[in-house]
């Protein structure tokens, strides 16, 4: 499911392509499609998150480069049966983006941009469901 306030200053065109980014993203990984997870990524694209060492208490910055999970997707070990999403675009301003992800195991903040007229996620948040 795709949720997109009445409000926001774009066309449908570019909803439907920050959906369709979004959806190759989350699809793509869950469903082992790693071609179709790799055209969401911009170039320069990174995934972070603050991660914290259990032995240590320590926080850290984790940082993940596209290829990484694109490899990883293409394992098949990222395959997830009746996984669900839902795609919340939360603003649009020109030619960027703010957009939610939820899915079966993960929550991700996307950052989207439209380079050489193709929306395209430049950098994602995430952490596990429930934590």
């Amino acid at each position: 499911m795709t949720l997109a306030p009445e409000n926001l200053d774009a066309s449908k065109e570019d909803i439907d392509a920050i959906t369709e980014a979004a959806m190759d993203y989350i699809e793509g990984y869950v469903t082992g499609d790693a071609e179709r997870h790799s055209r969401a990524y911009h170039p320069e694209c990174l995934k972070r998150r603050l991660g914290r060492d259990e032995e240590t208490g320590v926080y850290e910055l984790i940082v993940v480069p596209p290829q990484v999970m694109v490899d990883y997707a293409n394992t098949g070990r990222t395959i997830e049966d009746d996984c669900q999403f839902e795609v919340i675009i939360d603003a649009v301003s020109e030619d960027i983006a703010s957009v939610r992800v939820y899915s079966c195991n993960w929550v991700d903040f996307l950052h989207v941009v439209k380079a050489r007229g193709e929306w395209r996620l430049f950098h994602v948040t995430w952490h596990g469901r429930g934590g």
